[in-house]
């Protein structure tokens, strides 16, 4: 095998590893009430933020 064959052998086991990782994170989240996983969890952080900046300008608004 050469060096360049290894290396995408390497690139593909990450992937493999990568994948399975994301799976397993998006059924914890669906256990835990992220309806649509890690879909949801973008969602609600995004979210999330928005208030906070919202917050923030109000908040720099009243002083």
């Amino acid at each position: 095998m050469n060096s360049d064959n290894k290396y995408i052998a390497t690139l593909e086991s990450r992937i493999d590893h990568l994948e399975t990782e994301l799976t397993q994170l998006d059924l914890l989240l669906k256990k835990v009430g992220f309806p649509e996983g890690i879909a949801t969890l973008k969602e609600t952080a995004e979210e999330l933020l928005q208030e906070a900046e919202i917050f923030n300008q109000f908040e720099e608004s009243e002083a």
